[in-house]
């Protein structure tokens, strides 16, 4: 078995590698490298995703990696990792005949639903609705058009039930299969910065797709009974945010440390991340090009590496994106509209460390 540990990160030349007809031994460097990611991610995804996603591998054909349902990932619901020159797409797809018919029915009856799914997702997201032609001897299929083909939250609430309407009549008849492709894409430099902890950023585009994973698939996520919060969470002080933190960030950087409360929304907890402000994103930002910085986090009697600040666009808000185990800690210990005490130090120009606690 490879062992997880031995993940270092998707390097440039392993992106490359994909896009160098007829290197032989590039390729196969790359496929590699690619089985060493696929290996590392399934073994650091919480139990949730590990069960609805128990199959995992790389197809060399395909030149693929994947999370799926089926150990022939065709057969049912999988999530596709595609390791290109310019980026590594992450898809959840639906191909089979079969499966989508139950996927269809579903939607067209809870087309509401789906659509509220599909509503929150980020707006790096993609979907893609395809109808193809279906030969029932051969099996082939050849496209013939697209559906919807647009930024997920383009999708409108009268589209979602047009649509899964017609996606269902199509896919019911024999001479048509109408899959579905739920897409994010992160480029290549983005991804080989990240070194080992693009796994923990992938975890999350996962986490994000669980919702309607579960809902294509028919599976019902249990709600996980509310824990108390813990003695250590709500014993901390409150403690007042310094307008210098908001309205001086320079002065902030210069200090090397600031304080901020924030407060936390239902997407925040179920997803995994922590928002700032854009102004707090200068004190981590190394150089102008800079999207994403790695910081050690603090958390009750815990410490995680294994975190990250993202710089999004287009205002530059800075958000603290969490680790699996520091995401289950702010799970088990706040609910929506409660309020995260974030404060970062600046221990160096290349370490940063941030303590989470109740506020």
């Amino acid at each position: 078995m490879v062992q997880a540990n031995h993940f270092s990160g998707l390097s440039m030349p392993v992106f490359s590698a994909f896009g160098w007809a007829g290197e032989e031994t590039a390729i196969n460097f790359a496929l590699d490298q690619l089985q060493l990611f696929i290996d590392a991610l399934y073994y650091s995804l919480p139990r949730e995703m590990q069960a609805l996603f128990p199959v995992h591998g790389i197809d060399r054909g395909s030149q693929i990696a994947y999370l799926a349902i089926n150990e022939e990932p065709v057969k049912d619901l999988y999530i596709a990792f595609f390791v290109r020159p310019m980026n590594l797409e992450t898809s959840l797809i639906l191909t089979d005949k079969s499966a989508l018919s139950k996927a269809y029915r579903k939607t067209k009856l809870q087309s509401s639903d789906f659509f509220r799914l599909i509503e929150e997702l980020g707006p790096e997201w993609s979907l893609r609705i395809q109808q193809m032609q279906f030969d029932e001897e051969t099996g082939e299929t050849t496209h013939y058009k697209d559906l919807y083909k647009n930024p997920a939250r383009a999708l409108t609430s009268e589209d979602a039930t047009e649509i899964t309407e017609r996606a269902d009549y199509l896919n019911g008849e024999d001479q048509w299969v109408v899959p579905i492709y739920i897409s994010q894409r992160t480029v290549s430099e983005k991804v080989a910065a990240m070194g080992g902890a693009v796994t923990n950023n992938v975890s999350q585009y996962i986490a994000a797709l669980m919702p309607i994973a579960s809902f294509l698939t028919g599976q019902v996520r249990k709600k996980k009974s509310k824990k108390k919060k813990s003695a250590k969470a709500k014993a901390q002080p409150v403690v007042q945010v310094e307008d210098t933190t908001i309205r001086q960030p320079l002065d902030s950087a210069k200090l090397g440390k600031f304080t901020y409360v924030s407060e936390l929304k239902p997407l925040h907890i179920r997803r995994g991340f922590i928002n700032l402000t854009p102004n707090h994103w200068p004190f981590f930002a190394l150089t102008a090009r800079t999207e994403t910085r790695p910081v050690i986090v603090t958390y009750g009697d815990q410490t995680d590496e294994g975190c990250a600040i993202w710089r999004l666009v287009p205002n530059d808000q800075a958000r603290l994106v969490l680790s699996t185990p520091v995401h289950m800690w702010l799970e088990e210990n706040f609910d929506a509209e409660d309020h995260v005490q974030v404060a970062a130090t600046k221990q160096d120009q290349k370490q940063i460390r941030i303590s989470l606690t109740a506020a």
